[in-house]
C-alpha cells in the first residue's frame, strides 16, 4: 500500500518516568508492533561537551517522547497506559492535546534532524550574526537566544519544550575562507 506521512497525522507529547524514555520507547514500538498500529514515537538526545571537550549525550526533553499516529484512538491510549513508565499524555489522558501550527511545524523540523543531535557546525558574522553550516541548528537560527563561545554551546528558545525551559546545544565554529 501507498504509505503517506504528513498532514494526516496527529502528534502529541508524552510524559515518561525521566531516565526511562529509550526503555519505555523500545516497549511501546514492541506494543503497537503486536497490534499493528501505526504509531511512531520520538525521543530526541542531543551531543554536548564536558568542560574538557569529551562529548557526552543528555535528553533534550528529559522525561518527554513525541508520538505520531493516524489517530489517537482509546485502544491506543490504554496500550500507553499499561507501558511501565507511562505518566501521561500532556495535557492529561482526558483532554490530549494535538500538536499544531508553529509547535509542528518546528516538531517537523526535529523529527528531520533525526533523534541524535551532533554537533552543529556554525561560522560567526560580523554583527553578531550566527550561520550554522551543518547539523541540528540548521532551521533553528530564528530560535537563537544567546552564545556561549567560551563552553561552544548556544541556547535555543522552543515552543515545543513542555517545561517551557530553553536549551542548550553544542556548536563547533568554523573558519570559512571564501573565494
Amino acid at each position: 500500500g501507498f504509505f503517506f506521512t504528513g498532514s494526516f497525522m496527529e502528534y502529541y507529547c508524552l510524559m515518561v518516568r525521566t531516565g526511562e524514555e529509550e526503555e519505555f520507547k523500545k516497549k511501546a514500538q514492541k506494543a503497537f508492533c503486536e497490534q499493528a498500529c501505526t504509531a511512531e514515537l520520538y525521543y530526541f538526545q542531543r551531543t554536548l561537551k564536558t568542560n574538557q571537550g569529551k562529548p557526552y549525550e543528555k535528553p533534550l526533553f528529559p522525561g518527554y517522547l513525541f508520538f505520531q499516529t493516524e489517530s489517537l484512538t482509546p485502544q491506543i491510549i490504554q496500550t500507553l497506559k499499561k507501558i511501565d513508565g507511562f505518566i501521561r499524555i500532556l495535557l492529561d489522558n482526558i483532554n490530549p492535546i494535538e500538536i499544531l501550527g508553529t509547535q509542528l511545524e518546528e516538531l517537523r523540523l526535529f523529527i528531520g534532524n533525526g533523534e541524535h543531535w551532533g554537533i552543529s557546525k556554525v561560522e560567526f558574522m560580523p554583527e553578531k550574526k550566527i550561520r550554522v553550516i551543518s547539523g541540528p541548528l540548521m532551521g533553528l537560527e530564528g530560535k537563537i537566544y544567546k552564545v556561549n563561545k567560551k563552553r561552544g554551546r548556544v541556547t535555543i528558545i522552543t515552543t515545543l519544550n513542555p517545561d517551557g525551559k530553553k536549551i542548550d546545544l553544542a556548536f563547533e565554529c568554523v573558519q570559512v575562507i571564501e573565494k
